[in-house]
């Protein structure tokens, strides 16, 4: 149980971490191929702007669990707190929503792109597996959501019985 909630924490941490190494590793060794061997890796720039994209992906998932989108509060701030917790739960839904439309439209890229065989230009790696990664940190941002949705409304929950306990 320990091990799952670490993993809940720092999933999206891990993998982008991962993507940073892995293009610090490439760029870094693609330098110097070129400039002491004069010869670079063909493929590196294209692992790295796979993990570059990739990495934008997984950053959604990652600012939604740590509370970190950004978003103009100006307005909510003066409200009450219980109204905040329903905005804010209604901007979770919306942004659900959102996210559940541009999953649809992934779903519908990767069956193109599996269909027609599409794959990348210098190591012919399937685009419907990068597609397929896409859709995944999309899906976990949807999870994300639903997680901060249930932690809000049990706050909500949780204030309304500190109330009745006081009164």
């Amino acid at each position: 149980m320990k091990s799952i909630k670490w993993l809940d924490k720092n999933f999206e941490l891990i993998i982008l971490a991962i993507f940073l190494v892995i293009m610090s590793l490439l760029s870094f060794s693609n330098v110097i191929m070129r400039y002491c061997f004069h010869h670079a890796l063909s493929w590196s720039d294209e692992v790295c702007c796979y993990c570059l994209a990739l990495s934008a992906f997984f950053c959604l998932p990652c600012a939604v669990r740590m509370g970190t989108s950004i978003k103009v509060d100006t307005f909510a701030s003066i409200l009450p707190k219980h109204v905040q917790s329903v905005l804010e739960i209604a901007c979770d839904v919306v942004m659900i929503g959102f996210l559940g439309w541009f999953l649809k439209g992934t779903v519908t890229i990767i069956q193109n792109a599996a269909k027609i065989k599409q794959a990348s230009p210098a190591l012919q790696i399937p685009l419907s597996y990068l597609y397929g990664i896409m859709g995944f940190a999309v899906a976990l941002a949807i999870f994300r959501y639903i997680q901060v949705i249930i932690k809000c409304i049990l706050r909500i929950v949780c204030r309304q019985k500190s109330k009745e306990v006081m009164e």
